[in-house]
């Protein structure tokens, strides 16, 4: 079953005194895909809804999300018909887009210092631009960065009082 994420996804909801948050391609598959099942997913993409928070990422995400519901319904996970539904809702998410295209230099200088793909430093790059936190759920990504960069929090963490009200 689809998780649908109530709200009408109206920017004009969103407030300058919510929490800015750069989300990942792994958290937003966290809340949709059945066998992932995330309650912290699903309660940032509700609260995102609800213009409680706001949510951003750089432009590849689409990408991803896209070759992520490819892989999942070639292995299996999900069916054609949910997936073209996910689309649908991944679509009408209206994430902010950080453009982070000219910051090529810093995503190629973080890849290279932490040893991260160019797409998961576009994601750092993108909350550094913001100054904001960087929520993921990619165990690679977090673990590579927690000792240095404290603005990348783990999903599980999410929700822990002090890093929701926290700014970089």
């Amino acid at each position: 079953m689809l998780k649908r994420f109530t709200g009408n996804h109206d920017k004009s909801l969103r407030g300058a005194g919510n929490l800015d948050i750069v989300v990942d391609a792994s958290v937003i598959l966290s809340a949709y895909l059945p066998d992932e099942n995330m309650p912290f997913a699903q309660k940032l993409l509700k609260d995102y809804a609800l213009g409680r928070i706001n949510l951003y990422g750089p432009r590849l995400l689409l990408l991803e999300l896209l070759n992520a519901c490819l892989v999942a319904e070639k292995r299996g996970r999900v069916n054609a018909q949910l997936i073209n539904k996910l689309m649908e809702e991944i679509i009408g998410l209206q994430i902010n887009w950080v453009e982070v295209e000219a910051q090529i230099k810093e995503v190629f200088a973080i890849s290279k210092r932490f040893n991260l793909t160019a797409y998961d430093a576009c994601y750092v790059v993108a909350a550094q631009m913001k100054g904001c936190i960087l929520v993921t759920r990619d165990q690679k990504l977090y673990n590579a960065v927690k000792n240095s960069l404290s603005f990348v929090i783990a999903l599980e963490n999410i929700m822990d009082p002090e890093i929701r009200t926290a700014k970089r």
